[in-house]
């Protein structure tokens, strides 16, 4: 599959997107990324595993800075903070005061409180007793 026939055969969403080519997640062999309805990125062998597509993704929604969709907001949060690891305590990477690009001028960023969903799921996920009784 090239990148046009991506584009044209799914519904490509704005917020990225990984489009993994193969049979499953861990045995593909090729995956695209894609943004604001374009593939943008294609990777094939050498190094096609999931984990190095699964870094692409997160890095492009903080490189783009992009919000996540709201309806995959907390699976995605929660993969970011307890699996990948990715600023697992706090709200936002960057600074609380920055200067707008436009006027020069500080201005505070928008902060917000982890998602209570991720903090509960994230809480019972490591009390839970992975040993079989």
């Amino acid at each position: 599959m090239t990148p046009a026939d991506a584009e044209t055969h799914f519904s490509l969403p704005t917020t990225p997107r990984l489009i993994v080519l193969g049979d499953t997640l861990w045995s593909a062999k090729r995956w695209m990324l894609s943004i604001e309805g374009r593939v943008v990125f294609t990777h094939s062998p050498p190094v096609p595993d999931f984990a190095t597509a699964l870094a692409v993704l997160f890095a492009s929604f903080y490189v783009f800075n992009i919000e996540y969709q709201v309806e995959a907001a907390t699976t995605l949060e929660f993969v970011q903070r307890f699996l990948v690891r990715i600023n697992p305590d706090a709200s936002k990477c960057s600074a609380k005061v920055k200067k707008s690009l436009g006027s020069g001028r500080p201005v505070k960023r928008k902060t917000t409180d982890m998602n209570p969903r991720v903090i509960s799921f994230m809480r019972d996920f490591t009390a839970f007793d992975w040993q079989n009784d």
